[in-house]
């Protein structure tokens, strides 16, 4: 298995341990040094996948991230209303400077594991399902409560619209194909978020959140003929069928 695969399951067991509430508040686990690890992850895992490709959906991903974040900061559209907190670091015209960086790195694990526009922007979906909760309580604060645990259903409309614009720039076919190893190391990543919900008193979030997940990449990958799996499962040897460059906060 190559190693930005092993990498990439490294990652989720430190993210685990970084998600205990023994150990939320302890160095290398606090201030914020997971996130900026998963970004280090990120960079470094398409580099490897994508070649020159990396620095183009960067540019796309980041790019359109800060765009709609800096105009729903300031006019609530496409989102609804809400505003950052400094909780995050800083911040260009309302929007944290990491805000974009997690769209690219999200976006990128997300059509890693499923390249098909659709169904990666669904998947950033169930991202966001599982940590807008959470965090809009302490990095970011709507102005209205919404329908979702405090979250306006207009985020999640939004945010599958502009993941499928980023999408469909960066690559816009729309041919389905499986990467089991990414969809193992999103499985694994939204499980470990959820338990942060579970862990701060959000059952159902959590529980929502992992349910869609496993039902999605059940259904994915029950529904998908061999021939459009570019990757099988992890195995022991970390033999691989077939070929071919996968393509890549609220």
């Amino acid at each position: 298995m190559e190693r930005r695969w092993w990498a990439s399951y490294i990652y989720v067991v430190y993210l685990f341990l970084a998600t205990l509430p023994q150990l939320t508040n302890v160095p290398p686990f606090s201030l914020g040094i997971p996130i900026l690890v998963l970004i280090g992850l990120y960079l470094y895992h398409s580099s490897l996948s994508l070649g020159k490709g990396a620095l183009r959906f960067f540019v796309v991903a980041a790019g359109l991230g800060f765009l709609f974040e800096f105009v729903g900061v300031h006019t609530g559209f496409p989102f609804g209303r809400y505003y950052y907190t400094q909780g995050l670091g800083p911040q260009v015209l309302g929007v944290p400077l990491i805000i974009p960086l997690l769209w690219a790195t999200l976006g990128y694990f997300c059509y890693t594991a499923v390249e098909s526009p659709p169904l990666a922007a669904w998947l950033m979906v169930v991202l966001d399902l599982t940590v807008d909760p959470l965090f809009s309580r302490f990095d970011w604060h709507w102005l209205t409560s919404g329908q979702y645990f405090g979250v306006p259903v207009s985020n999640f409309v939004s945010w599958f619209l502009v993941s499928l614009i980023i999408f469909m720039i960066f690559r816009p076919s729309l041919r389905l194909k499986v990467n089991g190893r990414g969809m193992l190391f999103y499985l694994l990543l939204v499980w470990d978020l959820s338990l942060q919900d579970f862990f701060s008193g959000l059952l159902a979030p959590s529980l929502i959140s992992t349910s869609l997940a496993l039902i999605t990449v059940m259904l994915i990958y029950l529904t998908t003929s061999r021939g459009q799996r570019q990757l099988t499962w992890p195995r022991a040897s970390g033999r691989a069928q077939g070929s071919g460059q996968p393509s890549p906060g609220r």
